[in-house]
C-alpha cells in the first residue's frame, strides 16, 4: 500500500534566473557533477558557513537535487522509503511521499539508493527494489508508477537498483537488468514503454546522454560500458570492465569523443575512444580506482578519489589526473573514500567523515583553501549539491543540511 503525506502549506516558488543555476538530478544539470554557477565564497577565514536549515530524512545513499525554489531527497525508516520537498530557503516540508520498502542492508546499513530527477514539473522516482513513480513535483501526487521488476522482468541487482532515472525529450530511461531489456525507455507523460535494449546485469551507476553525440546513451552496467541507440535502445558498442563484485558505481566521465571509466575493487581505469565501431582503448590504469565516487575535469585534467572503503579507507586519496597519459600528477589524503563536485573552477570535496573542503581545482598542487565539518559519522559517500549559493549535504544516517555558501 502506498502511503502518501501532503502538507498541504501555503509557499512562495521561488523564481531562479537560470535553470542552469538547478541541480535537478544526480550529478547536477549536465550529469556531470560540476556547475557553471559562480557564486561560491572563496575567503572564509576563521568562519563557518551560516545553516540555512537541517532535516532527519533516515538512512540512505540519495544526493540532493534542488529545482524551481523546491529541494528533494530520499530516505528510509520504518520499512519505508521517503522522498521528501522542503522549500530550499528555509526547509519547511511542502509534501512528503512514502512507499514500502526493505531496508537491504547487505554488508551496509542499507536504506535508499538512488536519487531524484525531476524534469518539466515532475519528479521520476526510483526504488532499490524496483517501484518506479512520477510526481507532481508541487503537490507528490502520483502521476503513474510502474515496477521493474513486476512489470518489466527486471533482475534487481544485489546492492539494489541505485542509478537516478534519466529524463531526456520526453522519456525516463533506466537499468532494469533484464534479460529482455535491460535498458529501458518509458514516455514521460504516460509511462507507457516505448523500447527495450540490451540483456545486460544493472549497474549502480546513472545512465546519461552523451554531449556530443545525443543520439547516444552511455550506460555502465555490470558488465562494463555500453553504449545504446537513443532510437531504439539497441547496443550500438560496448567495452567489458568487470569488477570482482561486479559493482560498477562512479559515473564515467564523458570527454567528448572519449569517455574514462573507473571502479574500485581492484579494477582502476580506462581512457576509450569512442569514434570507431567499437571502443578502443587508449591507456589503463590500476592506480586510479573509483569505488563510488565520480570524477570531474577541467580542461585536461581530472579529479576524483580513489581508495576502497573497509580497512583502507583512510589511504584513499584525492588525486590529480592528466588524462593524456593517464598519470597521477598530485594526490592527498585525508578525505576517506568520499566525493566530489566542481563548482565553477573550485573543487568541493565531502570527506566520508562528513568533513567538506574547497580545494583548487589546478595541476599545479593541492591547495585547500577552507575545511568545515558539516556532518556526523561515517561513510557519507554521498556526493553533496550546490544550486542558488546553497550547499547541501547529506549523511548516510540521515542528516541533511543546508549551508549557505554563496557570496
Amino acid at each position: 500500500m502506498i502511503n502518501r503525506v501532503a502538507l498541504p502549506i501555503f509557499f512562495f516558488l521561488a523564481s531562479v534566473s537560470s535553470h542552469a543555476l538547478d541541480w535537478p538530478t544526480y550529478g547536477g544539470a549536465e550529469k556531470n557533477h560540476q556547475t557553471q554557477e559562480n557564486s561560491l565564497r572563496l575567503n572564509w577565514s576563521d568562519q563557518e558557513p551560516d545553516i540555512l536549515w537541517k532535516y532527519e530524512v533516515g538512512l540512505g545513499y540519495s544526493s540532493v537535487i534542488e529545482a524551481e525554489g523546491l529541494a528533494f531527497t530520499q530516505g528510509y525508516r520504518d520499512n519505508q522509503n521517503t522522498l521528501y520537498c522542503l522549500q530550499a530557503d528555509t526547509g519547511k516540508m511542502v509534501w512528503a511521499f512514502s512507499y514500502p520498502s526493505g531496508l537491504g542492508d547487505k554488508y551496509f546499513q542499507g536504506g535508499s539508493r538512488s536519487t531524484p530527477t525531476f524534469a518539466e514539473g515532475k519528479i521520476y522516482l526510483q526504488g532499490h527494489e524496483g517501484p518506479l513513480f512520477c510526481l507532481e513535483a508541487k503537490t507528490g501526487k502520483v502521476v503513474w508508477e510502474k515496477h521493474l521488476v513486476e512489470d518489466f522482468g527486471g533482475n534487481c541487482p544485489t546492492w539494489g537498483y541505485a542509478g537516478a532515472p534519466l529524463f531526456f525529450k520526453g522519456r525516463i530511461i533506466v537499468q532494469t537488468g533484464s534479460k529482455k531489456g535491460s535498458l529501458l525507455a518509458l514516455d514521460a507523460e504516460s509511462g507507457k514503454e516505448i523500447w527495450r535494449g540490451g540483456d545486460a546485469e544493472a549497474g549502480y551507476a546513472s545512465p546519461y546522454i552523451r554531449a556530443s553525440k545525443p543520439s547516444e546513451i552511455v550506460v555502465f552496467n555490470q558488465q562494463g560500458l555500453a553504449i545504446h541507440s537513443l532510437a531504439n535502445g539497441g547496443v550500438t558498442s560496448s567495452y567489458q570492465h568487470r569488477t570482482r563484485y561486479d559493482v560498477n558505481a562512479a559515473q564515467p566521465l564523458d570527454l567528448e569523443n572519449k569517455v574514462l571509466v573507473a571502479s574500485g575493487y581492484g579494477k582502476g581505469a580506462a581512457m576509450l575512444e569512442l569514434t570507431e565501431s567499437q571502443p578502443k582503448v587508449l591507456w589503463e590504469s590500476d592506480e586510479v580506482a573509483c569505488q563510488m565516487a565520480s570524477l570531474v575535469h577541467q580542461g585536461e585534467f581530472a579529479y576524483g578519489i580513489h581508495g576502497q572503503t573497509g580497512a583502507k579507507a583512510s589511504r584513499a586519496t584525492l588525486f590529480c589526473l592528466d588524462l593524456t597519459e593517464g598519470r597521477k600528477v598530485w594526490e592527498e589524503r585525508g578525505f576517506g573514500v568520499g566525493t566530489v563536485i566542481l563548482v565553477d573552477d573550485k573543487l568541493v570535496v565531502l570527506s566520508d567523515r562528513g568533513e567538506l573542503a574547497i580545494v583548487d581545482a589546478s595541476p599545479k598542487g593541492f591547495n585547500e583553501i577552507a575545511r568545515f565539518q558539516v556532518l556526523g559519522g561515517k561513510n557519507n559517500w554521498i556526493p553533496p549539491s550546490y544550486a542558488n549559493g546553497r550547499m547541501y549535504c547529506r549523511s548516510s544516517s540521515g542528516t541533511w543540511v543546508c549551508l549557505n555558501m554563496g557570496l
